[in-house]
Order: structure tokens, then C-alpha cells, then sequence
């Protein structure tokens, strides 16, 4: 795999990254999968249609249940029999015990509860696909705020390189002025430049803050807590239109999201269906009841024992809503495709935006960095001629400020291309491993 590696500190500028603790592009990422709160919720949820899956949601498991129950009386009874027999009793106690033991196992429910627990196996696959999408958005957004902060680093670089070249200049219009040779206005000119320079840098460093603010927070880490970060930008995917093209419709997470749901609601046209079938259930039960009187002819009934059965039934006619619901779910079902069709279409223009975007960029980037060469060389002469008396100071500012938007455009074709890499390989499902 060709690999580019873009060195952004060239200035002659020392980050001092010794001084403090590096944070690697590597070492954002992990944390970020660890931490990231976005990342954790989705983690759970995942978790939680692990949990569901089961073949007690699916219906296939009997339901056991035990049951008991004690009632107790104290009544006057007063009863009159056809013998002639008249029996009064105060205060006859009475009382009634039952205990059950009930199996109850569907054995046929017109296959809806395989449908379900398909179902429950796609949501189960689709949370995993989720979870693997909000990770490569996470790691964009981490790369993104990372690269970003990068940028910012070495435009105060370039900034304050600048700052002494404009304190330079000053000095030297000063000297010629002291001499007569200027007048004062170019001493106040460099002024204001020398300034200006200063004021963006103050604009920079708070640019800075927010991005290092914006990083840290996707790390679920201290807002304030600070880091230096590396100066060189690695490019190391390089892939064809035509690779892209074959591997997308594969490893797109938008697409094979979109895809797992039209298996999802496959499964939910063919729960709906089984309403059509009959079902047969299986029951079993043993039963305990004792029932023990002061009063009345039993003064002591017991029963214990098994007992067993099936229950059958076909719904044969529900005014059509079983029939509507299967046709609901069909077109449900229809716009999940064209879902997934349209998601394909809009994946093959980011895609191809994307490519053409990573490719123009690498050519920027080389006319760039050869205009910043060439503008640095000017500059340079220009300030000698300057010394010397051989060009005023208005040649002097436009060859700096030609230098000034060289550093600029090439330290952003530089984050241009790194955001494009990373683009393409979010659209590849690459940027998780």
C-alpha cells in the first residue's frame, strides 16, 4: 500500500513536544472507543438485543406457573334439610386450600414463532451494525477534531515565524529612519503589521482552545486538561474509483443497516401470516384442593391429581384485519428497498465527491508546498534588498503576505486531504478494524 507522509513543521520552529505528553492520533481513537458516551449507549443497547434474543421472547418455551391459595371463614350457619332436620351453628369455621402446578407450551402457532425469533437474531446482527457505524463516526469526528487542532498548531507556527520576520523588518526601517534614510512611515507601517500579526495569533490560540475543548469532550475527558499533538499528517490509502466502487456496496454501514431492516421487516410479514394458520397449544396441570367445613353435609373434601389436554383453534374470519396487516407489512417492506436504493445512490455520490475530492487535493498539495518554497526564497531576497536600499518596504509586505497565504492554503490542503482519506474510508467501512 503506497503510503504519503506530509511533514507540516518545516519552518525551523520548535514545538517543544518533548516537554509535555504527545497524544497520538492512535491513542485519541482507543481512548474514544473506550470512553465516548455516544459509544457506550450504543454499546448497552447493543447489550440489551443480546438479552432479547432468547427463545422465550420467541414464544417457543412453555410457561410453568405455580399457584396457591388459603381462605379461611368464621360464619352462622343456619340450614334446613328435606329431612325435616333443622341445624344451627355460630361461629362454624371453615376453610379452603388449593395448590397448582400448570405447563402451558405452544406446539403450533402457524410458524410465527420462528418468524420472531429470526427477528429477534436480525436485531440482535442489526445492533452490531449499528454500534460498528457509531464507532466509525466517532473516529471521523475524533480524526476530524484531532487533525484539526493539528492545523491550528502550525498556523501559530507559521504566525509567529512571521511575527519575527515582521519585528526584523521594523528593526530595520527603524535603523533607517534613525539615519535619515526612510522616513517614519514605514516605521509605523511595520508597526501595525507587527500588530496585526500578534492580534492573530491571540485569535489563533483561542481557535485552539476550543478544538483542544472539542477533542477532549469525544474523549469523555476533562475539558481543560491539555496535550501537544503530533506535526506530520500520514496518507496511507490510496485506493481506485473501480476498488471503491465493488467494496462500498459491502461495507457501508449505511447500506448494510438499511439492508438488515429489510430482513427485519421480512420477518414481521411473516409473523403477521401465521395469523391465518390454526395453532394447537399443550396444557398440563396437577391440581391440589382440600376444603374443610364445620357446618353443611362435607364436613372434608380433598382432591389431588394430573390432568392433561390440548387446545386447538383457527381464526377463520377477523373482518379482514389480519389480511390488511399482511399488506401493510408488504409495503413496508417495498420502501425499505427503495430506502436501501436511495441510501446506495447518495453512498455513490459522497463516494465519487469524496475520491475526486482525496485526488485533487494530493495535487494541491504538491503545487503548494512548492509555492511555499518559492515564496519563502522571495521573501528572503526581498528582505536583503530591503537591508541594502534596493526595494521599499511595499515590495517587502506583498512578498510576506504572498508567504503568509502560501502557509495558509498548503497547511489547509493538507487537513483537506486527511479529511478526505478519512472520508472515503468511513464510506469503505475501513476505518475500524
Amino acid at each position: 500500500m503506497i503510503k504519503y507522509k506530509y511533514v507540516l513543521l518545516f519552518f525551523g520552529f520548535s514545538s517543544g513536544i518533548f516537554s509535555q505528553s504527545v497524544l497520538t492520533i492512535d491513542d485519541a481513537i482507543k481512548i474514544g472507543l473506550e470512553k465516548n458516551y455516544s459509544v457506550l449507549i450504543v454499546k448497552n443497547e447493543k447489550e440489551i438485543a443480546k438479552t432479547q434474543n432468547n427463545f422465550g421472547n420467541a414464544g417457543m418455551s412453555p410457561v410453568v406457573s405455580l399457584n396457591a391459595n388459603l381462605n379461611l371463614a368464621n360464619v352462622n350457619s343456619h340450614q334446613e334439610f328435606n329431612t325435616g332436620v333443622v341445624q344451627d351453628r355460630n361461629g362454624a369455621l371453615s376453610n379452603n386450600t388449593g395448590a397448582s402446578a400448570t405447563v402451558a407450551w405452544m406446539v403450533f402457532d402457524g410458524l410465527k414463532m420462528f418468524a420472531i425469533k429470526k427477528r429477534l437474531n436480525q436485531n440482535e446482527q442489526l445492533s452490531a451494525l449499528e454500534l460498528k457505524q457509531q464507532m466509525e463516526n466517532t473516529v471521523y469526528e475524533i480524526i476530524s477534531a484531532y487533525y484539526s487542532i493539528v492545523k491550528i498548531n502550525e498556523l501559530i507556527k507559521a504566525a509567529k515565524q512571521n511575527l519575527t520576520i515582521y519585528q526584523e523588518r521594523k528593526k530595520i526601517a527603524q535603523l533607517k529612519f534613525e539615519i535619515g534614510y526612510d522616513s517614519k512611515v514605514d516605521v509605523l507601517l511595520s508597526q501595525s503589521n507587527e500588530n496585526k500579526a500578534k492580534s492573530a495569533i491571540l485569535q489563533s490560540d483561542l481557535q485552539l482552545l476550543n478544538a483542544k475543548t472539542t477533542l477532549n469532550k469525544l474523549l469523555s475527558k476533562s475539558v481543560d486538561e491539555d496535550f501537544l499533538t503530533t506535526d506530520s499528517i500520514i496518507i496511507n490509502y490510496n485506493p481506485t474509483i473501480e476498488e471503491l466502487k465493488k467494496s462500498v456496496l459491502k461495507s457501508n454501514s449505511n447500506i448494510l443497516i438499511s439492508k438488515q431492516n429489510e430482513l427485519i421487516v421480512s420477518q414481521t410479514i411473516k409473523e403477521a401470516r401465521s395469523a391465518n394458520l390454526p395453532f394447537v397449544q399443550f396444557n398440563a396441570a396437577y391440581v391440589f384442593n382440600r376444603s374443610q367445613n364445620q357446618a353443611g353435609i362435607v364436613f372434608l373434601n380433598q382432591q389431588a391429581g394430573f390432568n392433561t389436554g390440548l387446545t386447538a383453534g383457527w381464526l377463520l374470519f377477523n373482518g379482514t384485519k389480519n389480511s390488511k396487516l399482511v399488506k401493510e407489512r408488504n409495503i413496508l417492506y417495498l420502501n425499505q428497498r427503495y430506502t436501501t436504493e436511495l441510501i446506495q445512490q447518495q453512498i455513490d455520490g459522497q463516494v465519487y465527491n469524496s475520491y475526486k475530492s482525496f485526488q485533487l487535493n494530493k495535487t494541491i498539495v504538491e503545487l503548494e508546498f512548492q509555492n511555499l518554497r518559492d515564496s519563502k526564497e522571495v521573501l528572503n531576497v526581498s528582505l536583503e534588498r530591503y537591508k541594502i536600499g534596493k526595494s521599499n518596504l511595499l515590495e517587502t509586505i506583498e512578498t510576506q503576505k504572498n508567504l503568509e497565504d502560501a502557509q495558509t492554503r498548503y497547511i489547509e490542503a493538507l487537513y483537506s486531504i486527511k479529511m478526505a482519506e478519512t472520508e472515503l474510508l468511513r464510506a469503505n467501512g475501513s476505518l475500524i478494524k
